[in-house]
């Protein structure tokens, strides 16, 4: 199986990375130890039930909130920038440094009284480094990761983006890709905001000559996200924080 990777670089060698989000919902719906051993598959499923928020099916939202979430059905489309990733892969330092474009669509579904579902229903961003020449992140070909969140609260609305992807290096040094490897866990992205879309955004270049966002909102990554193959890590993005704007 990974002798297709066999021209990229080796896998990295890091310690396990445990799931605590899909582990600390199995044991409050008593499946640990089985839905574990099943993987991803079964817990994206399970999260995706409206058991997982304590519900026992799905509801609109309460009347004095319905006019200030989205509405049920809405699709929406925004841009992303998500600059200054670094990719950890089994190279010396310095870490590659990537700057991602593109955008997402998403479509909002009833979820609780005080929350909606958003339903990722396309995302591809786009970043290019002199080693790996174009790297495309877009969904997988299943996608059964977590339904993403918006709540509202009392200082305005609360996202929790999950996003399961493939990402594809067109090469490896002199060697030719297409080298494509998925999440090994969805990517856990968080928002706090007033309104919601978020405005629109655009962007400049610092002092650095670096590309920066500006406008919009900054979705921060909770943790690393694990990308590889069969269980086996080849690669993390980190800081891969993404400014996400309306378009």
């Amino acid at each position: 199986m990974l002798d297709r990777y066999k021209n990229f670089l080796p896998p990295l060698e890091l310690p396990p990375v445990q799931d605590d989000d899909r582990r600390g919902f199995l044991r409050k719906v008593g499946m640990a130890g089985a839905a574990v051993a099943a993987g991803s598959m079964a817990a994206g499923t399970l999260m995706n039930t409206p058991a997982a928020y304590g519900l026992d099916e799905w509801q609109e939202p309460s009347p004095e909130n319905r006019i200030l979430l989205p509405a049920i059905g809405q699709e929406i489309r925004c841009s992303c920038k998500a600059f200054g990733a670094s990719l950890l892969v089994n190279l010396p330092p310095p870490l590659p440094r990537l700057d991602f474009r593109g955008g997402i669509t998403i479509k909002v579904l009833i979820g609780g009284p005080s929350f909606v579902r958003l339903q990722v229903l396309t995302h591809e961003v786009v970043a290019f480094h002199e080693l790996f020449g174009k790297i495309t992140i877009k969904l997988p070909d299943f996608d059964i990761s977590p339904m993403s969140v918006l709540n509202l609260g009392p200082n305005g609305f609360l996202q929790t983006m999950l996003l399961s992807f493939k990402i594809s290096f067109d090469r490896c040094g002199d060697c030719v890709g297409p080298f494509t490897f998925d999440t090994l866990s969805p990517a856990k992205l968080v928002a706090s905001m007033l309104s919601f879309p978020p405005g629109a955004q655009s962007e400049t270049t610092g002092a650095d000559g670096r590309p920066l966002a500006v406008g919009g909102q900054l979705y921060k990554l909770e943790k690393p996200i694990q990308i590889g193959s069969g269980g086996t890590r080849f690669a993390e993005l980190r800081g891969m924080n993404i400014n996400v704007g309306k378009d």
